[in-house]
């Protein structure tokens, strides 16, 4: 059969899970994985909190073993309305010039230092067979 032969990647298992960030669901966002060794997994975060991780093709999951694991979770507030026309969007993006407003900021739905490999002190043991790796961020 097609595609049932030796992979080209190390061995890997399916990861799913939930971020909860003081006892809700964290509604939006990407959970990341890197393990100490290879290619890093990745997912998005769904309205309910829950995610699956994709290393090579969708839902496959993480390499087996030990990961850092980053979580990122913003929004801007404030600025322009979002345009409601293509022509707002070329008007709003000539006149703006990649300039941020001042009264814009990021409002991080998860403290910041979780997005950072270097800052976030998350981790998750990859292992063989289905993993569930819930988050509680408080």
């Amino acid at each position: 059969l097609i595609g049932c032969g030796d992979s080209d990647h190390e061995a890997m298992a399916p990861v799913t899970g939930k971020v909860i960030v003081k006892g809700a669901p964290l509604t939006k966002g990407r959970i990341a994985f890197y393990p100490t060794k290879g290619r890093s997994a990745m997912g998005a975060i769904q309205s309910d909190g829950t995610y699956s991780l994709t290393t090579f093709e969708q839902g496959d999951g993480a390499l087996l073993g030990t990961h850092q694991v980053t979580i990122t979770a913003s929004e801007t507030v404030g600025g322009p309305p979002p345009p409601t026309s293509f022509e707002d969007e070329i008007k709003q993006a000539v006149e703006g010039r990649g300039q941020t407003p001042a009264n814009t900021k990021t409002v991080w739905l998860v403290p910041q230092e979780y997005s950072n490999r270097k800052t976030s002190k998350l981790q998750a043991e990859v292992v063989s067979g289905d993993n569930t790796h819930d988050f509680n961020i408080e």
